[in-house]
């Protein structure tokens, strides 16, 4: 029998023996077994530096029983503790707690915590929070603590959602790293820091009517403006200067479409015969995510459809057969939303046989505690029945945006906003046109200011120029 001690930070913990233990699994475990314990009533020592007695505690109770209890006090330390011991399932259990755990008050921590352990969609959706919520996590304590390094790299984040530039001055002058300088004289000066915080403002977009109320209000707004030169009080410019100097911050969620195909012109009889007689089958069925989890819905062919839904758990790596659609179908699109399944399009024979009309399907709607499939009311819809192949179905706020082919024989899709509130369609504006026939779309949230270039360079922008004649003129860039 041989006795194994692991030693950590504040003590030691007896495993107990490992006479049978298997010696590739120990140096796997702790990767410092170099010399495998020998079975002669000995004590073999592991010495773990970086994980506490408690923290070995627990997870020696979770490995036994795949339970373990987290919370706010103890998250980092078992985060770290299932990084060195490479327990990727703990770690993974550790990244779902943390995603509940973002707030304003801790998501700069959270961020900074995740990028440096690898947890990258928690990494993900810590900076999406902060983009979005800026303004309140401009008020915290973690943010105003931030070093000056810091603080210039949250204020680097492009899409900030601000609305006005003035929201990130406020939050510098706010900041404690520069006004420790500027009230106490044992500490640094702010003109050392002053200069690289602000060249992370878009000083573009700040008003000079507002700088100038705010230096004779701060005088600390009145130190920056003397170091740094680029602050802008003088009238802002006007026309195509503007344009091009101008430069806004934020996000904007955006759908982009993919692929294609060459569209067919062709009457519309003759659209409908092709379609009857199977030319168009698209045959696969819809998938979307839920709840971490991957549903299968509809498919098959025109002579024989299916109603199933099936669901994937990657946990469990299992399949489980869920409450099947009201109508079979394929050809259709699906998304899920929180605990919502939605089911949009797609097509069906009248009567189950190949040579039958085929017949456009109703959407319908899952919520994951009804368990059973409700149909929506697509009377607002206003698609014809030739257009009966959609494309895309993309989540934005609280509204999903159902995207597809509007009618035979034209260049651009169509776009309807289901909003999920009401249960209701409302038009949009179509597609620009295009001669190919999309094959998928995607939300995509897109920075302000990478998004107003590309506009600007299409043209999207009109100006106003003086005109001898008028005051004002309007041209087209």
């Amino acid at each position: 029998m041989c006795k194994c001690i692991l030693w950590l930070e504040q003590g030691c913990s007896e495993v107990g023996d490992v006479s049978g233990a298997d010696e590739s699994e120990m140096l796997d475990l702790t990767k410092l077994n170099y010399n495998p314990p020998k079975d002669d009533g000995s004590t073999y020592k592991i010495e773990l530096e970086g994980i506490s007695v408690d923290i070995m505690k627990e997870i020696l109770d979770y490995i036994f029983s795949g339970q373990i209890r987290l919370n706010e006090e103890t998250i980092q330390d078992v985060v770290q503790a299932a990084d060195l011991l490479l327990l990727t399932d703990l770690k993974t259990l550790c990244c779902e707690f943390l995603e509940g755990c973002i707030a304003a008050e801790n998501c700069i921590g959270i961020r900074d915590f995740a990028l440096h352990y690898c947890l990258h969609h928690v990494h993900y959706l810590a900076s999406e929070y902060l983009e979005t919520h800026f303004r309140d996590v401009s008020s915290t304590e973690e943010f105003l603590e931030l070093t000056p390094q810091k603080l210039k790299e949250v204020l680097s984040m492009e899409k900030l959602n601000v609305g006005n530039e003035r929201y990130v001055f406020e939050a510098v002058i706010r900041s404690r790293c520069l006004r420790a300088g500027a009230d106490c004289v044992s500490v640094l000066p702010p003109q050392v820091h002053m200069k690289d915080v602000m060249s992370a403002v878009w000083v573009s977009g700040l008003d000079a009517a507002y700088l100038r109320e705010q230096m004779m209000s701060e005088p600390l707004v009145r130190e920056i403006v003397k170091e740094c030169n680029n602050i802008p009080l003088t009238p802002p410019q006007q026309g195509e200067a503007m344009l091009a100097s101008f430069k806004p911050r934020g996000y904007s969620e955006c759908i982009v479409t993919v692929g294609g195909e060459e569209r067919v012109e062709m009457p519309r009889d003759e659209y409908t015969e092709k379609q009857e007689q199977g030319s168009f089958g698209h045959e696969i069925g819809c998938y979307a995510a839920m709840k971490k989890k991957i549903y299968a819905m509809g498919g098959g062919s025109y002579g024989k459809l299916f109603e199933s839904v099936e669901c994937y758990d990657p946990r469990t790596q299992q399949w489980t057969a869920i409450c099947p659609l009201k109508e079979r179908r394929f050809g259709a699109v699906a998304c899920g939303v929180a605990s919502e399944l939605y089911v949009f399009g797609g097509v069906r024979s009248r009567d189950d046989s190949q040579a039958s009309e085929m017949v456009t399907c109703k959407s319908e709607f899952y919520h994951d505690e009804f368990k059973r499939w409700i149909y929506l009311n697509d009377q607002n819809l206003c698609i014809p029945t030739s257009s009966s192949f959609v494309y895309g179905a993309v989540p934005i706020g609280a509204s999903i945006y159902v995207i597809g082919d509007l009618d035979t024989g034209t260049n651009y899709d169509y776009v309807r906003e289901f909003k999920r509130s009401t249960g209701t369609w409302q038009r949009t504006k179509p597609l620009f046109p295009s001669d190919l026939r999309r094959t998928g779309c995607a939300a995509l949230r897109i920075a302000n200011c990478k998004l107003f270039r590309l506009q600007l360079q299409q043209g999207l922008f009109r100006i106003r120029v003086p005109s001898p004649r008028s005051h004002m003129f309007t041209g087209q860039l």
